[in-house]
């Protein structure tokens, strides 16, 4: 089955080059990015404002609210929202906490970019069966 419309992506993550670079990458394979923003709080101040996105491409480490307080919160107001932390941090006490509180996978930031499509292929047939 289907979803009506194509899968959104947001990309959070404080270093702008990161952002664009996978923004990039993301709509030169057909993704729709909707959403990007340089911390949590941002994204969530976004996410009040605009679509809510299929999935979201998370960084872990952050200023101002940092990737496992936001899975908290879109866990709570959006938890059809499928995240995948994106970070530098390949420390598996952070997967394990992210994936405690919600998260739907990880993808290490200097993984091949494959690995993070390949995810994406994964969780979007979750989100089309929603």
């Amino acid at each position: 089955m289907k979803k009506e419309h194509p899968i959104t992506i947001a990309v959070v993550d404080d270093n702008a080059l990161v952002r664009e670079s996978v923004k990039f990458r993301l709509k030169s394979l057909g993704y729709t990015v909707v959403v990007e923003a340089e911390n949590g709080q941002q994204f969530l101040d976004k996410l009040h404002e605009c679509h809510t996105p299929d999935i979201c491409v998370l960084d872990i480490n952050m200023p101002v609210m940092n990737g496992l307080e936001t899975t908290v919160h879109l866990k709570k107001e959006w938890p059809a929202m499928k995240i995948i932390f994106f970070s530098m941090e390949d420390s598996s006490i952070y997967i394990n906490k992210g994936i405690q509180l919600g998260a739907d996978g990880f993808i290490a930031k200097d993984a091949p970019f494959a690995d993070l499509n390949n995810m994406l292929l994964s969780l979007i047939s979750q989100v089309q069966v929603a």
